[in-house]
This record gives C-alpha cells, sequence and structure tokens, in this order.
C-alpha cells in the first residue's frame, strides 16, 4: 500500500539522518510531491512514525524526529569490561543477537582486551562515549564488579543519562546493597543461590562452611557478598552454631590454607564466587594433601569449562545465560518505547549443578 511505502521511505532517511541538523521533515505538500501521492497517503504515513515514537509534530511548524528518531539506527550496544574472562558472555552474547535479529537490531558488543584493571576502566569509559556518540538505540551494560571502579561505572551511566540513551544493567547494579541506582537491573537471585548452595553441603553433612571472598580477576563483589549471605541465611536457619568462615586469600595460596587446615575448626566445605577460583582451589587442596570430596568439599558458580574440566567436576551455580540475555533485550525495548515507566530489577532463578566435588563422604559413591 502507498502509505506504507511512504512510511518506509521516511523511516530509512530518518535512520540515515537525512534531516540532519534541522531533524525537520518537510511539509505534507512537499512530501505529497516527493512521493507523488494524496495528503491523505501522506498523513496515514506520518501517523505510523508518530506512533512508534519517532516523530512528533508541532501545530504550525510541521514534523519533527524525536530524540528516539534521531537514535533510530538498529543498533544495541552490549557493555562487557571483562568479556573474555567468562564462556558465560559468549552464550549471553549469542542469545542476544539471536533476540535482536528477529526485530531488525544488531548488537555491536564493546569490551576491553586488556588485562590491568586501570586500562580496562579507560577502555570501556572510551567505549561508552563512542555508542553513545554513534546513537545507539540502548545498552545492555554489565558494571565493573571491582568495587574499587564505582565511580568509573557512575561515570558511564552519566554519559548514557546525558544523551538520554537507555540502558539495562545486568549481573549487577552500580549501586552497593541495600541501595538501588535508577535503572533496571536483570541478574540472578545469589542470596537465593548462596541458600542453595548452603542447604546441598548441609545435606550432604558437611557443618563448618566457609565462602572464599578472594578470586583471580576479581575479589569481593556485591554479587560474591549476596551470595554469601545466602549462604549464611542458611546455616542460621538450620540452627548450625559455626556459622560461616570468610577466606579472604586467593585460591592458589597455599601457606594460607595450610595454616587454615592446621586449625581445629577447619572448614569441611568451601564455596567459591565463580568456577574458575574453585578449580584453582581444587589443584591446591590436592598440593597440600587434601582430598575433595573426602576431605573438603568445593563448590563454583557459573557452570563454565572450568566446572566440567576440574578434577573432580565441579558442583556449581548455572548462570541462565539465554534467559538473562531475553529478559535483559525485552527490558530495553520496553524502557526504549516507555522511558517514563518505573525502574525494575528482575532476579532470575538459578539452578544448582551437583556434581563430585560436593559428593557425600559417607555414601559410598564417589565414582
Amino acid at each position: 500500500m502507498k502509505y506504507l511505502e511512504i512510511y518506509s521511505a521516511l523511516k530509512k532517511s530518518i535512520t540515515e539522518r537525512e534531516f540532519e541538523p534541522a531533524n525537520r521533515l518537510p511539509s505534507e505538500p512537499e512530501l505529497c510531491r516527493r512521493f507523488t501521492a494524496a495528503r491523505n497517503t501522506v498523513r496515514q504515513a506520518l501517523a505510523l512514525l508518530q506512533k512508534e515514537g519517532l516523530i512528533e509534530t508541532v501545530k504550525g511548524k510541521g514534523a519533527f524526529i524525536t530524540k528516539r528518531g534521531e537514535r533510530k539506527t538498529g543498533i544495541i550496544g552490549l557493555l562487557i569490561p571483562d568479556f573474555s574472562s567468562a564462556s558465560f558472555f559468549a552464550s549471553l552474547k549469542s542469545e542476544l543477537e539471536s533476540c535482536a535479529a528477529k526485530l531488525g537490531y544488531k548488537i555491536r558488543l564493546e569490551t576491553s582486551w586488556n588485562a590491568a584493571g586501570s586500562q580496562i576502566v579507560k577502555d570501556i569509559r572510551r567505549a561508552a562515549r563512542k555508542l553513545a556518540i554513534d546513537r545507539v538505540e540502548g545498552v545492555i551494560f554489565r558494571p565493573h564488579l571491582n568495587p574499587k571502579h564505582s565511580k568509573a561505572n557512575n561515570e558511564i551511566l552519566s554519559i548514557f543519562q546525558h544523551t538520554e540513551t537507555p540502558v539495562v544493567l545486568i549481573d549487577s547494579d552500580i549501586s552497593p546493597r541495600p541501595e538501588r541506582s535508577d535503572c533496571d537491573l536483570v541478574a540472578v537471585d545469589n542470596v537465593s543461590a548462596g541458600r542453595r548452595i548452603a542447604a546441598h553441603l548441609l545435606d550432604t553433612g558437611r557443618r563448618r562452611l566457609a565462602f572464599m571472598m578472594s578470586g583471580v580477576e576479581i575479589g569481593s563483589n556485591a554479587n560474591w557478598e549476596n551470595r554469601l549471605f545466602g549462604i549464611a541465611g542458611e546455616v542460621a536457619v538450620r540452627g548450625i552454631n559455626d556459622g560461616v568462615h570468610t577466606l579472604r586469600f586467593p585460591p592458589d595460596d597455599l601457606e594460607a590454607l595450610r595454616t587454615l587446615f592446621r586449625s581445629r575448626r577447619h572448614p569441611d566445605a568451601i564455596a567459591c564466587g565463580n568456577d574458575r577460583a574453585a578449580s584453582m582451589l581444587v589443584e591446591s587442596l590436592k598440593s597440600i594433601g587434601k582430598r575433595v570430596p573426602e576431605d573438603v568439599a568445593v563448590t563454583g558458580f557459573d557452570d563454565g569449562s572450568f566446572a566440567r574440566s576440574s578434577v573432580p567436576p565441579l558442583t556449581t551455580i548455572r548462570q541462565p545465560a539465554g534467559l538473562i540475555a531475553k529478559t535483559a533485550f525485552k527490558t530495553l525495548l520496553a524502557r526504549i518505547r516507555y522511558p517514563q515507566n518505573d525502574h525494575r530489577e528482575i532476579l532470575l532463578d538459578a539452578p544448582l549443578i551437583v556434581r563430585k566435588s560436593s559428593a557425600n563422604p559417607n555414601d559410598g559413591n564417589l565414582l
């Protein structure tokens, strides 16, 4: 139909920024001549553009491209500081690309391939500015988890706020608990995941639980603190008097581990913040003569390649990458379409995957 042809042509012109710098569409008579169409046909096309939020009409002045129309590039930014650190992110990106393609969008990944923390911060800040300058339609942002970089997270968010670029956070908020930022958030329920880990360990007869707060790439962060909170909560509910011991040394510190296990109240189970730390801890425990799971159970988090390649394989929490991607994408589309809506926090369930690293040493089934 003619009005749909006009609508498609004008939408393409808006995307390609044909009407800059004034961002004003030609008048209705000009559009009638341009498309050799009746005025009512042109008005039908303009009504569709207005319904999509791409233009707005000003009485006596004509039709102008809105902020959303200026940003109609068909591109969604994916901003992740440490993309290469976990296979979880590759799965998330793949699912996002699949969701986006169905609706005619493209995903543009921006990350840093540098190992040094200060350079990563600079790279991601620069990438955020570029996404804003290129007027992507929205951004899915996984903040820096290191608490030292909280200022950088706020600076990045301010870049997008200044350009009115919609943002959805994934995995972690930029504000420390119990505060919340003015952003939509899609993440796993880390407190519930912690309780699930603790319940499993207690059910296998363990009573002296510990949480390793230090990792390989990162250390203490809000996600890990919430997992510890969940573990401690389950221990308290079960009436276990020993509580949860917090370990603040890295998983490859053999001397610290030896000292720990010389203690009369050494742990019989250690939960780690991610699979890489847990896999390294298993090797360290072997080096000091401790058996996993006979002497001590070990659990991870993410269910990536480290969980499956570890010997023994790791009990872990599986991050639902596909569900996080789909939910974040839908949430961002809603934020783009309805910017005035209240911000939402969406916490997703994450299943426990039980493997040999936490098997009950008394059940005779450790093969």
